[in-house]
Formats: C-alpha cells, structure tokens, sequence
C-alpha cells in the first residue's frame, strides 16, 4: 500500500492534538507525586516523580482528608440521578419523536430552554424546598436536582436518535401485535442503545462537576460529593498545599476516565449517529 502523504499529515495532527489534549492531566499527575516544597521551589516543576511520596499524597488525600468518601458518594448520586433520567427521558423522546400530537415541538422546545437556564438562577428557591421537604443533607436532596437538570439533555440527545430510525419499523412491529410500549421496550431500546449510552455519559459529566447545588443543599461532610470535597481543600485561612490539591484533581478526573473507556465505542457511534448536532 502507498503511503499518502496526506494520511501521514493526518497522524501526526491527531498525536499533536493527544498530546495537547493529555499534556495538563499528565502535568496534574507528576506533580500529585511531589512535595509542596518541590514545587514551590522551581517554576515549572522539573518533570521527575517519586513513588513514596506519591503514595504519601494519595494516602493523605483518600483517607486523611475523606475523598474517598466524597468520590462514593459522588459515584451513587451520579448513578442513581442518571438512571432516572434515562428511565423518564427515553420514553419522552420516543413520543417526542413518533407521536405528532397538539404543539409537540413547543413543548420539546421548553424543555430543551430549561436545559440553557443556569442551576445559580434557581439555587435559592431549589435550597427553600428541599429543605421544605426534609431532604437537605441526604441523597435524595441531591438526586431529584440533577434530575430535573440532566433530564432536558437526555430527552433531547435521544430524540435525535429516535429520529433517525425510520418509521416503518415501528409500524412493521405494530402490525405484528406490538404495542407502542413493546416496541419500545423490545426494539427501539436496542437500536438505540448507543444514544442511551451517550445520553447517559453527557448526564453523569454534568452531574458529576456539578458544584453550586451540593453547596446549597448538603451541610453535614458525610454527604458531601467530590466536587463540593475538593474545593474545601482551598481556603483563605491557609496557604494551599499545590501537590494535595493536583492529588484530589487525579482523584477527581478517575473514575469518569475510566467509565468513558468501557463505553468509547459506543460515545463514537452516538456522535456519528447525530446525538449531538
């Protein structure tokens, strides 16, 4: 085969973007390694690790000042409020897409609006009722927040790929005897199982640094996620340990990273398919 300069061009502009892309996470991580002294006494750092005071940092930063417990909690609010949303917004964007009923498309159009108004914008009356309800500093005080936020996203992220399936397929399974909801339940939901992927990777990332709802609804530490545990690392009252702090970013991108990595194939066919346009 005849290697084509253009496709060699290609290459080397997709390892240049990599390592654009990865240069500041890998940064991050060499100087979660370091001392607060080895940074602080040369500017860049030089680029050399230690293994045991990477194992001091990460001891500290996991046990001693509670991240793991905030990545936990993070993790089953993440999973939970995600789920959820998947589980009422996939049924919405099916009708949204198959059923042409009086102002649909307004309808899914206010609700992709909600989608753009910022959380500070309703962060006090949100505080009022959940601590109207007896829901501040528990998950579910958390969880039904993101919902209503992510939920916006999912719907529309699955309507594009409802729309991409033709119509006759569903009336090919209805004239077998489906129903709408056996046609969903048993042929759209496995087509469409890369945007269910997708929608919820896009949920779980906006939950997951979500940081001004956990402010106002979580008081008590033992609830707190790993964003609203991170930033308690940065405070006023004394200077800031650069090596913890770059310790809690590792900890922090981890357990995303490694979720987006079991499921990349299918974030590639959600794109290409048209769940984001």
């Amino acid at each position: 085969m005849k290697i084509r300069p253009g496709r060699i061009l290609a290459y080397i502009v997709l390892v240049v973007l990599g390592l654009v892309g990865a240069a500041p996470f890998l940064y991050l991580a060499i100087l979660s390694t370091k001392k607060r002294i080895e940074i602080l006494a040369q500017v860049p750092p030089k680029l050399s690790f230690s293994w045991a005071q990477a194992a001091k940092n990460y001891n500290e930063v996991l046990f001693s000042q509670g991240m793991l417990s905030f990545t936990l909690n993070s993790i089953i609010v993440v999973s939970i409020a995600t789920f959820i949303a998947i589980v009422i917004g996939t049924p919405a964007a099916y009708a949204f897409s198959r059923l042409r009923f009086r102002q649909s498309e307004q309808l899914a159009n206010t609700i992709l609006s909600m989608r753009f108004m910022p959380p500070i914008a309703v962060a006090i009356p949100l505080f009022l009722m959940v601590k109207a309800a007896g829901l501040q500093d528990s998950y579910a005080g958390l969880v039904l927040p993101y919902v209503a936020f992510s939920l916006p996203l999912v719907v529309w992220i699955m309507i594009g790929f409802f729309d991409e399936i033709p119509a006759e397929i569903d009336e090919a399974a209805m004239i077998d005897g489906c129903t709408r909801v056996s046609v969903l339940w048993h042929v759209m939901l496995p087509i469409v199982r890369p945007g269910l992927v997708t929608a919820a990777l896009f949920g779980a990332l906006f939950i997951w640094n979500e940081f001004l709802v956990a402010l106002y609804v979580i008081d008590s530490r033992g609830f707190q996620t790993i964003s609203l545990g991170a930033a308690t690392l940065v405070s006023a009252q004394r200077p800031i340990d650069w090596n913890i702090a770059a310790t809690v970013g590792v900890v922090t991108v981890i357990p995303i990273l490694i979720f987006s990595l079991f499921i990349q194939r299918y974030i590639v066919r959600g794109l290409t398919v048209g769940a984001v346009k």
